[in-house]
């Protein structure tokens, strides 16, 4: 029974170690996709700006 018990704490120890380090991997991951997130949305702010300095006042692409 001892034996028995001793693999479970093992397991379980191991479990947490597991839990901790994907912890650690998603946070960073959270991090840097809110950072992307931002940079994407400056350079659509950018992006857009750039289109409308570029066109005459009034006028759409030819695409449009």
């Amino acid at each position: 029974m001892d034996d028995r018990l001793m693999k479970m704490e093992v397991k379980i120890a191991y479990m947490e170690e597991t839990i901790a380090t994907l912890d650690s991997v998603v946070t960073e991951q959270n991090t840097e996709i809110a950072n992307l997130k931002n940079r994407l949305s400056l350079m659509e702010k950018r992006f857009s700006e750039l289109i409308d300095d570029s066109l005459p006042a009034g006028e759409k692409p030819p695409h449009y």
